[in-house]
């Protein structure tokens, strides 16, 4: 059963994993003298991407529910493991964040940032920025470095960071243990070549990272409210379309490498060497559909009055609504004018300006119709309006 408070005369949860934790270090203290730790773990990876509503296509991206979960193990009979200090993942570049501030704000540093007071727990800083949570995260620490003292509690929001200088999508973390009473900040931001690095501060307890899970934006994380009545409410993220993919070529290829050491807890700072593990690749075949061009007419400019026999310009804005990329797509001026020409191709979503500059061949004195046609292989677009010839 959830939210039950204990009797009157028992240490609550919080209080027994404390004495625990007490009892645990006074026993290491005792029995293991101070060394540092062999690099003997190894990391594995496993990545899922699932469309929100319909199929996966080639060119074009869809909203995806996405997840990461990474294992950090070591050796059977090896009691002790190294504390992550970086995570640098590397997503398969068909997927993509897209942040949307006008759904899920940037949770600026003045609410959620160094300054907080990280210890509150996750309830509090999601009232922070409510709106700007896009995705939540679960983890598995070791408390002292021990495999044999594992804490389950730990659980994480992601918050919306806008983007970098360099227009890299940014996120931030906040991590928070019940067990431990502690909280941290992290961030991160994804470069176009799929890679995103996270820096991880050092954990109370001396404790050493054994597993996390993510999820974008997830479909809801239970975590502690004492206003609730049940004395829970349930976090998940706030856009759908934060993250999307395509499966271009029916493989998704992720991977990962590991900075794992020894710091001092009370001020960061090196006490070892850094071992870097690199996780195998994680293959998850996809399939995608090829999709269809869709031209659609968004605007035009064109003169209103032209010599016969000049070549003014006509400008039209299309835009390729579809799931393909529109190819061979040409300009056709027909009508009170005559003329023809090849342009770029047009991505899914892309819009194009384009230019064309046909013979007027309409009679003098007259309101001759001109027609603009944008054409790719199967989909065309239509543009006209009356010229006065001169």
């Amino acid at each position: 059963m959830r939210g039950r408070s204990n009797k009157t005369g028992r240490l609550n949860p919080t209080a027994w994993l404390n004495l625990l934790a007490g009892l645990v270090v006074g026993a290491l203290c005792v029995i293991a003298p101070a060394k540092s730790i062999a690099a003997n773990e190894s990391v594995s990876i496993r990545t899922g991407v699932t469309p929100m509503k319909g199929s996966l296509y080639r060119e074009y991206r869809v909203p995806v529910q996405s997840s990461i979960e990474a294992t950090v193990t070591v050796p059977a009979g090896q009691s002790s493991i190294l504390p992550l200090k970086q995570t640098l993942i590397r997503f398969d570049t068909d997927m993509t964040f897209n942040p949307h501030n006008d759904v899920t704000p940037v949770c600026p540093e003045s609410q959620v940032g160094p300054q907080s007071n990280l210890a509150s727990g996750i309830s509090f800083m999601v009232d922070k920025c409510p709106h700007s949570v896009i995705g939540t995260a679960t983890s598995l620490i070791y408390l002292f470095k021990q495999t044999s003292a594992p804490l389950f509690d730990p659980q994480m929001v992601i918050f919306n960071n806008g983007r970098t200088p360099a227009g890299n999508p940014s996120i931030k973390i906040y991590a928070y243990s019940k067990g431990t009473a502690t909280g941290i900040l992290m961030h991160g931001s994804l470069l176009p070549n799929g890679d995103m690095t996270v820096d991880v501060p050092v954990l109370s307890y001396d404790s050493a990272v054994g597993s996390f899970l993510f999820n974008m934006p997830g479909t809801g994380m239970e975590v502690p409210d004492e206003r609730e009545p049940d004395g829970f409410r349930t976090i998940k993220g706030q856009d759908p379309n934060y993250v999307k993919a395509r499966c271009s070529d029916g493989l998704w290829t992720s991977g990962a490498t590991f900075s794992l050491g020894e710091r001092d807890p009370a001020t960061g700072a090196d006490t070892g060497p850094t071992s870097k593990v690199d996780a195998p690749d994680f293959n998850d075949p996809c399939v995608g559909l090829p999709g269809r061009e869709k031209l659609t007419g968004v605007r035009k400019q064109f003169p209103g009055s032209a010599r016969r026999g000049s070549r003014p310009a006509f400008r039209v804005t299309v835009k390729n609504r579809g799931t393909a990329t529109a190819r061979r797509v040409k300009l056709v001026a027909s009508g009170g004018a005559r003329g023809s020409r090849r342009v770029a191709n047009i991505p899914p979503g892309a819009t194009r300006n384009l230019v064309i500059r046909p013979r007027i061949t309409g009679r003098r004195g007259r309101r001759a119709k001109v027609n603009i046609t944008v054409r790719s292989q199967r989909s065309t677009a239509r543009f006209s309006a009356r010229v006065r010839v001169r």
